[in-house]
């Protein structure tokens, strides 16, 4: 009988008794796991993993507590190459936390990786980048997991679990303070069924707005955490928490380049100017989730069902020229609410060669987003005034405006929603796995757009009076897509090693672009007043609500890999790893900036693109001494993309990394006299493959290392520690964009250092 068809009638019949499960049943996926390594062969922390992670047809990295807070992994940027092919560029705020994953991302809008917290998905990009606070394990499973996961996991998903109350029991509390007058404090107590934790983190930063001489990038951020687990009398495990976040920060840093002279060759170069920009640059975040897991067991049927509530409020001011002039700036306030349900149900009684789960997963999200752009003097005369008296011989007159700034008023009310039914079903024989899994994804979108300005215009000398000129762009739209996500993957396993295919779909929402509403009503104007003075043009607008849309990215992802895993008697610890891909996409997402003088930026569609490579992870330890490195290589093209003026059709895909590199060596000395227990110390090296920072690949950053160290003093339940980043003070960008006609790089940061203490009790 179908698998489906045995979950519906379990559920329908009222969970019914039957003989005991033979599929390999676990207790609720917290699984103590036996190695605290980097790729242990381990039950997954997340309810729809069912098989282990030594037999997924999928390359799979796991990163245990221990490793989190030995290495100082205070976010998701700090995995960063850590993990093969997996870059997050840390460059404008939090708020800019873009993912690249064996060469896809997106910098605005769906990310190309779900991201999971105690099996909730976040629901906001936006969201991406939070500060870690007791991580008990996470798990990053790359390639396509749209089978399970759904929407955004074309490449892969970050799975991450926090400690509960059946984790831990007492508190502890850390404090750390480092470079930029930098503090990070955190405290945790766990007792009976109900958890708690808190942490607070401040930073001056590590960039200067040379126009004032401020502190470009200043970071204050909190967080709370509470959660509970717990058995009703019903035999309902309960597994649920609140969680808030708040932050308030600078960012943006952002160096223009510019054309000097030589005095002694009188050649022209070109140099990078400091940061300079006189409106102000900050973003602000609120962010809360709800959530309740509940599952129950009985005789034939597993269920689980996982509720949330997402609520994020954030503020964005941009200086959106970056420059010193007056020219225009931008606030984006939004105010969003997501609900989600998902069901999943693994029936029980099956034989024991099959094992499978289907599931329900459904989404609704509301975005109330205000973003008005405002311009200034220098602003008005080069973009508005200057565009339309470019049009008009001098001989004729020229117009001007009374207002010395005017705002364009961008409001967007945004609903999106999700329906999906899936189902993954495992047919076991002897060493032998296969995987068979089918989604099928109903998206749906609506956007309601109302845009206006109002300025006073004259034509001088002819107009003796100031004239009232309202401009308005109003409407709505909307989409539907459905997707059907197919996956296929054979696993076999004998002893110590491991073989493993897969074929898979992916795919991430479409949606609407909402940055290029302030050129569309800016080109309206500048006609408008042309029109209003009986000056008519044809083709008056480059830019049109056609560009407010754009469709999903799909990917058929085809890859091999293989494992290889060996405990000795003697206390040798081997873990090897690899896998080789192979990606197709269509329809891929691009944040490209129109032509010419623009003040916004847009999503595109580009035609088709590929991307093949290779990931390697291997680990030793013995005794105290531990070796790892992690090695990806990518090769992402486009093989159909014009942009409407050039064809960049076998050029690199931009803002991806060619390779990734990490290599870390570690060793405990252990003490048994003395108050010191043991002192670990270890040393990475991480090093970051040619990044193209635009489609015609005439830009570039050359391949960097990064060099760290950290040492950690054990005195029992008190430890001491150090650490350092960028330790050789490497120089190096971190991202390139243009802004009405002018170039921008961002540095990496220098090199830090913190000192810190942790205290269990």
């Amino acid at each position: 009988m179908n698998l489906v068809f045995t979950t519906i009638l379990a559920i329908l019949a009222g969970f019914p008794s039957g003989s005991p499960h033979n599929g390999g049943d676990k207790s609720e996926g917290d699984i103590t796991v036996k190695f605290d390594t980097l790729g242990a062969a381990s039950i997954s922390s997340s309810f729809k993993q069912v098989v282990p992670i030594s037999e997924e047809s999928a390359q799979v990295t796991t990163i245990f507590a221990k490793e989190i807070t030995d290495h100082g992994i205070l976010a998701p940027k700090g995995l960063s190459a850590m993990v093969p092919n997996f870059y997050i560029p840390d460059y404008g705020s939090s708020m800019t936390s873009t993912i690249y994953v064996r060469g896809f991302g997106s910098r605005i809008d769906n990310p190309v990786i779900s991201l999971y917290v105690d099996d909730v998905p976040v629901m906001d990009k936006n969201n991406y980048d939070f500060d870690f606070l007791d991580i008990r394990r996470i798990d990053l499973l790359r390639g396509p997991q749209g089978t399970l996961y759904g929407r955004n996991s074309m490449v892969g998903v970050l799975s991450v679990s926090t400690f509960s109350p059946g984790d831990l029991k007492g508190g502890r509390v850390a404090a750390e303070y480092g470079s930029g007058k930098s503090l990070r404090a955190n405290a945790s107590y766990y007792w009976k069924d109900y958890g708690l934790a808190l942490a607070f983190r401040h930073s001056d930063g590590f960039y200067t707005n040379s126009y004032d001489d401020s502190d470009c990038d200043p970071y204050d951020g909190a967080s709370l955490r509470l959660r509970f687990k717990k058995t009703d009398r019903g035999g309902v495990r309960l597994d649920g928490g609140v969680s808030l976040s708040w932050l308030k920060q600078g960012g943006w840093p952002y160096r223009r380049l510019s054309d000097s002279l030589d005095a002694v060759t009188g050649k022209n170069f070109k140099i990078l100017l400091p940061v300079n920009y006189n409106d102000d640059c900050s973003y602000e975040r609120l962010n809360g989730n709800l959530w309740l897991k509940a599952s129950k067991e009985t005789e034939k049927t597993s269920l689980t069902s996982v509720t949330s509530f997402q609520y994020l409020y954030d503020l964005m001011r941009l200086d959106q020229d970056f420059t010193s002039k007056s020219m225009f700036t931008m606030k984006q306030m939004q105010h969003q609410y997501a609900l989600t349900q998902e069901l999943a149900a693994r029936p029980k009684g099956l034989p024991e060669w099959l094992d499978g789960q289907a599931g329900v997963f459904a989404m609704v999200k509301y975005n109330d987003m205000d973003a008005p752009v405002t311009f200034k003097e220098d602003g008005i005369n080069s973009l508005i005034l200057g565009n339309a008296n470019s049009h008009i011989p001098p001989s004729f007159g020229y117009l001007a405006m009374d207002e010395d700034d005017f705002t364009i008023r961008d409001n967007f009310d945004i609903l999106t929603w999700d329906l999906a039914l899936y189902d993954e079903t495992y047919f076991k024989r002897g060493k032998w796995l296969l995987t068979a899994g089918l989604r099928a994804d109903l998206e749906g979108g609506h956007m309601d757009y109302s845009c206006n300005s109002l300025i006073h215009y004259q034509f001088l000398p002819g107009m003796t009076k100031s004239k009232a000129f309202e401009t308005k762009y109003e409407g709505g739209i909307s989409e539907t897509y459905f997707q059907l996500l197919p996956k296929l993957g054979l696993t076999y396993k004998g002893g110590e090693a491991s073989f493993w295919g897969s074929l898979c779909r992916g795919w991430k929402g479409g949606g609407f672009n909402t940055q290029i509403f302030s050129d569309i009503l800016q080109n309206k104007m500048m006609y408008g007043l042309m029109d209003d003075l009986g000056v008519h043009f044809d083709n008056e607008v480059s830019v049109s609500a056609k560009n407010t849309r754009y469709k999903p990215e799909k990917s058929w992802d085809f890859e091999a890999g293989a494992r290889w895993s060996r405990r000795t008697a003697s206390g040798h610890v081997f873990d090897l790893s690899g896998s080789l891909y192979y990606i197709l996409s269509t329809d891929q997402q691009l944040t490209v900036f129109p032509k010419g003088q623009s003040t916004g930026r847009m999503m595109t569609n580009a035609g088709r693109s590929k991307s093949c490579g290779a990931e390697a992870e291997a680990l030793w330890s013995w005794k105290g001494l531990a070796l790892s490195a992690s090695y990806g290589y990518t090769h992402a093209t486009f093989t159909e993309y014009v942009d409407g003026n050039d064809d960049w059709a076998g050029n690199r895909i931009p803002y991806a990394p060619q390779s990734t590199l990490f290599l870390r060596a570690a060793y405990t000395w252990k003490l048994s006299r003395g108050p010191v227990n043991s002192i670990s110390a270890s040393g990475n090296l991480n090093r970051v493959g040619k990044i193209w920072w635009n489609e015609a690949n005439s830009l570039s950053q050359d391949p960097y290392w990064l060099a760290g160290a950290d040492i950690n003093v054990n005195l029992g339940r008190l430890s001491v520690f150090a650490r350092t980043e960028n330790l050789t003070g490497t120089g190096y960008q971190v991202f390139y964009f243009k802004s009405v006609g002018n170039s921008f790089y961002q540095k990496g940061k220098p090199a830090r250092a913190s000192v810190g203490i942790r205290l269990d009790f």
